[in-house]
């Protein structure tokens, strides 16, 4: 029996691979629902239409997961839309959708506008990361795409995404973003393209939750897991709301803070070596439902630092508003450190503070065209790996045979989406097929011998 901690997509995927291989499998939310940043939620003032709580979206190169909807059914829902993407600098907003749009961006001369181009393409050439791994981001992009785009464009964006702070950043943030975003293009390079299901990613969780359950595994909603419990260097159960559960492996898909929060005082060698890189972003996330479109973009990136969101995700320009009751949905984000202000502002000092912004940037969005707000929270986001760090990523097997650790810190350097996750998946199902039946071997010649 593999007991998975966690009923994301990770954990879902995870167990649906290793079931089809014959595995008992099952799975503990401590949420009463499934899907954690990629579920829903309902807006019960707007007739109870439901929406991502976050912003999501799906890539047409995305081949793990297409291939996963394949095999659940879902594949002929998908969606594949052109959207459009702009930067808002110097109090207005620019489009930067097409190769054309591209070489009129005001703030790039022609000669920062090549170099701009050539490091996207120098991007797509490079397959050793670990070289990047060592050089800080700022540092190689100002080595590549010059002074100018690099104050422009790549610092904005990269202290927005990292509250302030990425001298730590590597190198790899950027190319693993870039030769990920790059393959959404079309064929002739003119559009970009991406893809969404009508209901979200709820749709994928639902399919991979009843797939689960289908082939004999158990999801258990609602259960705090209290503790793993070890003995003789093994795992040999868990304590899930005050009572003890056998089990001899356990696998733990929450954030690194949160997994070591579960280990015993006999894990206390595993839970240092998994504490010398667990350290994370949160976000806090403002959902504005409006009656009408606020921006032609799905993406409004900002280059304004007096700013404090990332960017002005207009998803309804991906998704038909059809989908979410005709109205359009924006979702302001901010990654923050645990000092950040933001990050202990209440709800409505948040939401006062990020609307005075956003009407800086639209000076004609009013109340009336506001139908429902909501503030998300999340302490656990980002993971952060600094420069030179990959070594201290914790490894999914742990010293202690049944314990292991399969979290999104571990997907570095590829970024947290969907497509990464469920690749990851299925990668820790192999190895976990591999390590339950290798365990499983030894014990039955031992017996033999005897």
């Amino acid at each position: 029996m593999i007991d998975i901690i966690g009923g994301g997509i990770l954990g879902l995927t995870m167990a649906y691979e290793l079931l089809k291989s014959g595995q008992q499998v099952r799975v503990w939310e401590r949420s009463k629902t499934l899907g954690g940043l990629m579920g829903r939620i309902t807006l019960d003032e707007l007739g109870g239409v439901s929406c991502d709580r976050y912003y999501h979206a799906i890539l047409n190169s995305d081949r793990t997961l297409m291939g996963l909807m394949e095999e659940l059914g879902l594949r002929k829902r998908v969606q594949m839309v052109s959207t459009k993407m702009g930067f808002y600098h110097d109090g207005q907003s620019y489009p930067m959708s097409t190769p054309l749009e591209f070489l009129r961006f005001p703030p790039l001369s022609m000669l920062d506008r090549m170099r701009l181009a050539y490091t996207i393409l120098a991007c797509r050439q490079i397959k050793d990361w670990r070289k990047l791994e060592q050089l800080p981001v700022a540092e190689w992009l100002n080595g590549l795409s010059g002074e100018q785009a690099t104050r422009h464009i790549w610092t904005p964006l990269l202290r927005a995404k990292f509250d302030g702070d990425f001298s730590q950043v590597p190198a790899t943030y950027i190319w693993s973003r870039l030769v990920r975003t790059t393959d959404t293009r079309s064929k002739d390079g003119s559009q970009e393209l991406m893809c969404y299901l009508p209901n979200g990613y709820q749709e994928l969780i639902d399919a991979l939750a009843a797939a689960v359950r289908a082939r004999g595994g158990t999801i258990t909603t609602g259960a705090t897991v209290e503790q793993i419990r070890i003995a003789g260097e093994q795992v040999v159960g868990l304590q899930v709301d005050g009572q003890e559960v056998a089990s001899n492996h356990v696998v733990l898909t929450t954030q690194t803070p949160i997994a070591r929060r579960l280990l015993p005082p006999e894990a206390a060698q595993v839970n240092a070596q998994w504490g010398q890189l667990d350290g994370y972003l949160g976000i806090v996330c403002m959902l504005l439902v409006l009656r009408h479109s606020l921006t032609p973009y799905y993406t409004l990136n900002i280059t304004d630092e007096r700013i404090p969101f990332t960017g002005v995700i207009e998803t309804t320009n991906l998704i038909d508003p059809c989908h979410v009751g005709g109205f359009h949905l924006v979702y302001l984000p901010k990654y923050v450190a645990p000092s950040s202000p933001y990050a202990s502002m209440d709800d409505e000092e948040l939401q006062r503070t990020f609307l005075n912004y956003l009407r800086q940037m639209f000076p004609n969005l009013h109340d009336g065209a506001i139908a429902a707000m909501r503030i998300g929270r999340e302490r656990y986001v980002e993971p952060l790996h600094p420069v030179g760090a990959t070594d201290l990523i914790p490894t999914m097997r742990s010293a202690i045979y049944g314990l292991y650790l399969a979290n999104t810190s571990q997907i570095y350097p590829q970024l947290t989406n969907g497509e990464s996750v469920c690749s990851f998946a299925r990668q820790v199902a192999v190895e976990l097929r591999y390590a339950t039946s290798a365990k499983t071997m030894l014990h039955s010649n031992l017996l033999m011998n005897l």
